[in-house]
């Protein structure tokens, strides 16, 4: 993965079952329960790929219900110091940024047109 690309995507689903059933069976996506965070979520193994690309989040294992979605997350350096270049070029910020137990932060955030998307740093 390299700084400032795409570097994750995200489904979020009230059925996570049923979404990793019809991924798997039309991809042959794997998916691995993933527990460093308070909401239940399920990393995605592709084909061929040693790492997980993308994820599902369980969207009624949230604390507030949030509708269905999809987007993308890009790999960046500096989380907050990127949020912030985002909100001076119009963006805000939907929720975060949050740094889970194995020390990845990611944030979601709107563009100046209303569109999701996410960014998130390594552990350093």
């Amino acid at each position: 993965m390299q700084i400032n690309n795409v570097g994750w995507f995200e489904i979020g689903s009230d059925r996570p079952k049923e979404t990793q059933e019809f991924y798997s069976k039309l991809f042959g996506w794997k998916f691995i329960e993933y527990n460093d965070m308070e909401n239940k979520y399920y990393n995605i193994l592709e084909p061929g790929q040693k790492f997980p690309t993308g994820g599902i989040l369980d969207t009624d294992s949230t604390d507030t219900k949030i509708p269905e979605y999809s987007t993308f997350y890009i790999l960046v350096e500096d989380v907050p110091a990127m949020v912030k270049k985002a909100e001076e070029a119009g963006g805000k910020v939907i929720w975060g940024p949050v740094t889970d137990k194995t020390g990845l932060t990611f944030v979601r955030l709107e563009d100046n047109g209303g569109h999701q998307f996410g960014m998130f740093s390594s552990p350093q």
